[in-house]
Order: C-alpha cells, then sequence, then structure tokens
C-alpha cells in the first residue's frame, strides 16, 4: 500500500489576504501571477493582487481570459508571455482551469520544450519553478493535485500533462474567492468532489487510507449541499475540505465510470466537468448497486439501520433529493435521447476503457447503454 499528499495547505476565511507573506515564504521574490478574467470585477481579489504587487514591484501579471479547459496551444501561448521576462516562481489563482494552466506554466518556465511534446506523463523533465495555487472554486481539487488538464485540439482529447513534479508547493485556500462566482458553477464544483469521493471509493484500487478521505470529503461535500447555505463563506470551508479530500483519494486509489463520462462529454459539448460528472454520477451508483454492490453504505452519515443494503438505498435516495434540489439535468438537453443511446456507449466506451475498468462491478458497454438509457 502506498499513499502520498505533497503540497501545503493553508485554509481559511480570508487567508488569501496575506497571501503575499506565504509567498515570501516559498521564496519567491519575482512572482508570476496567472489569474482568472472572472475574478477581475472581485472587489476582495482586487486587494489579493494589491498586497501581491505591492509588496513584490517585480510582480508579473497574467489575466487569463481563455473560455473553457485550456488547449495546449493557450498554453504554450502563454508560457511565451512568462519567457520573456521569467519569474521565479508562479502564483496561479481561479478556477481548475487557471491553475491547470500554472502548473503547465510552471513546468514550461524549466523545460524550453513544446506544450504539446509533455502531453500525458512526461518523463525525464525538469523540475518546474515553485507553484502556489489559489483555487477560486471549491471542488476540482487541482489545487493540490498534479494532474493538469488540457485539450489536444486535433485529437478532440484531454490529455493533460500528468508528473507527480507538478505539485504545487503550497495552496492558499479561502472560500472568500469564491463568493462572487455564479452558484451554478459553485454547485458543478462540489459535484466533482462528490465523483472524486465516489469514484476513488469504490475503485478497485482503493486502499484503506484511501476510503478515509474519500469518506469524509463525500460527507463534508454532501452535507454541504444539503444544508443550502453556500452564500456564506464559512459554510463553503466544508466544501474546501471535501475537495482536498475527494482528490486525495483519487490520486491514491483511481477513478471509474462517473469521471471517464464527464471526460468525454465535456469535450464532446463544452459541459462543465463538474456538471458532466453529476449528470451521470447517481445513475453509476445504482447500476452498482442493482448489480450487487452496497458498500456505499459507509458513506451515509445518516443511516438508520445496520444493514448495508438498507443503508445504501437510504443514501440513493437522498442522492435523488439532492438532484431534485439542484435541478441536476439529464442528457437530452444535450441532445441525446434513446435513439442515440447505443452510439453514446459505443464511444464512450471505445474511449475510456481505463476508467470502466476501475468500477467495483463489471462494467461493459452494455452498462453504459442501460445508464445512458436511463439519463434519456
Amino acid at each position: 500500500m502506498q499513499f502520498f499528499l505533497s503540497t501545503d495547505l493553508v485554509i481559511g476565511v480570508n487567508e488569501a489576504l496575506n497571501l503575499q507573506e506565504q509567498v515570501r515564504l516559498v521564496g519567491m521574490q519575482k512572482p508570476g501571477v496567472i489569474f482568472d478574467a472572472n475574478l477581475s470585477t472581485s472587489p476582495y481579489f482586487q486587494d489579493v493582487l494589491k498586497g501581491l504587487t505591492g509588496r513584490f514591484g517585480d510582480c508579473i501579471v497574467y489575466c487569463n481570459e481563455f473560455k473553457g479547459e485550456p488547449t495546449y496551444a493557450h498554453l504554450e501561448k502563454v508560457a511565451e508571455f512568462f519567457r520573456s521576462n521569467i519569474p521565479d516562481g508562479i502564483v496561479a489563482i481561479g478556477g481548475g482551469s487557471s491553475l491547470d494552466l500554472g502548473k503547465g506554466v510552471a513546468l514550461l518556465l524549466t523545460n524550453n520544450v513544446p506544450a504539446l511534446s509533455l502531453k500525458g506523463f512526461p518523463q525525464d523533465v525538469n523540475n518546474p519553478v515553485p507553484l502556489i495555487t489559489v483555487p477560486s472554486l471549491l471542488g476540482s481539487g487541482s489545487e493540490i493535485s498534479f494532474n493538469a488538464v488540457f485539450i489536444d485540439e486535433a485529437e478532440g482529447r484531454k490529455l493533460g500533462i500528468n508528473t507527480r513534479r507538478n505539485f504545487p508547493k503550497k495552496s492558499v485556500i479561502d472560500p472568500q474567492l469564491s463568493m462572487t462566482a455564479p452558484m451554478e458553477s459553485v454547485i458543478a464544483s462540489a459535484m466533482d468532489s462528490l465523483v472524486h469521493c465516489i469514484d476513488s471509493f469504490g475503485s478497485l484500487k482503493h486502499t484503506p487510507i484511501s476510503r478515509i478521505f474519500s469518506i469524509e470529503g463525500f460527507q463534508r461535500t454532501f452535507y454541504a449541499l444539503q444544508q443550502g447555505q453556500l452564500d456564506r463563506a464559512e459554510s463553503r470551508l466544508d466544501l474546501a475540505i471535501g475537495s482536498i479530500c475527494g482528490t486525495t483519494a483519487l490520486m491514491n486509489s483511481g477513478d471509474g465510470p462517473t469521471n471517464g463520462f464527464a471526460y468525454y462529454l465535456g469535450v464532446r459539448h463544452k459541459v462543465p466537468h463538474g456538471l458532466a460528472g453529476a449528470i451521470f454520477l447517481k445513475e453509476v451508483m445504482r447500476y452498482n448497486f442493482d448489480h450487487g454492490y452496497d458498500k456505499y453504505a459507509l458513506l451515509n452519515p445518516m443511516r438508520t439501520t445496520p444493514s448495508p443494503k438498507e443503508a445504501t438505498q437510504e443514501l440513493l435516495e437522498e442522492m435523488d433529493e439532492l438532484y431534485r434540489q439542484l435541478a441536476i439535468p439529464s442528457l437530452v438537453p444535450y441532445g441525446y435521447g434513446k435513439g442515440n443511446v447505443a452510439e453514446l456507449a459505443k464511444n464512450a466506451s471505445a474511449a475510456l476503457k481505463g476508467s470502466f475498468a476501475g468500477n467495483p462491478v463489471d462494467f461493459t458497454e452494455e452498462s453504459a447503454r442501460h445508464v445512458i438509457y436511463n439519463l434519456t
């Protein structure tokens, strides 16, 4: 059994206002800052940025206006921006896409190669410049992960740059930075946490330690969503902890069909990754339960029965209620109906064999058809 977690964490309301001190502690004197354009209108973020630029006069600032998940071509463009005036570290502030962009830039600043040459799982790369991540949404887990998602436009696939050298040195997590995000983005990101927790929990590669993180992350995120008090920064601390736990569990186990489906739907229809995962999550859980998997009972903090089967059924009913509360859609709004179930199942199965293989019960193209049929 192996387990790893490599990022120092600072978590709390208003912690970002002291970001310049965290940057100093990492050893940066000339930081490069990448921030999400969506934060530009946030007075709180402006105070954070002023603290950085006031403390570091040579700070180099880039506003990331790219919509959606970054491509390798966009990564190359941003890396060239910083190569003209090289910083001694990167501070990435924003959603998962901007944090992933920060990882890619930090690596390219010490590896003068085309971004596409690093796609997949690159070997023999130099250590990147130090990276600090500051998430403005809570759920993707990119703030502590070594994975960085990038899209290969030629192949129409998410391949990313995945090396353990990508681990951020530090993550400063302040829910105040998420308060200006649209609530639908907050919910989609939180649902991404639930996918990470459930996929990692059921993964055939799970360990006793990874399951501790899966369970804790699921319960904190699920409870925060149920309570419906996400208009308070303090209430979002549970989302922050859930994000960390879910991603830590996923890194130390593996994913399953839900995460695989989400990647496929996201690329094909530009659906936000968290929402794409949410669409499939409950039906994959239901499929596994109907085929004898009752260990989801361990995720249910409110179970009223010692029977694993009955406790799992209770949890699925709670999931049904949460989906109604959050208005999680089916596949119909994205153009799918009963007539193209087989096509989607075939394409997804061909592209996602690795994700399907991690499921706790046998999951095939026929299984995919069953899940998709119930969503159309």
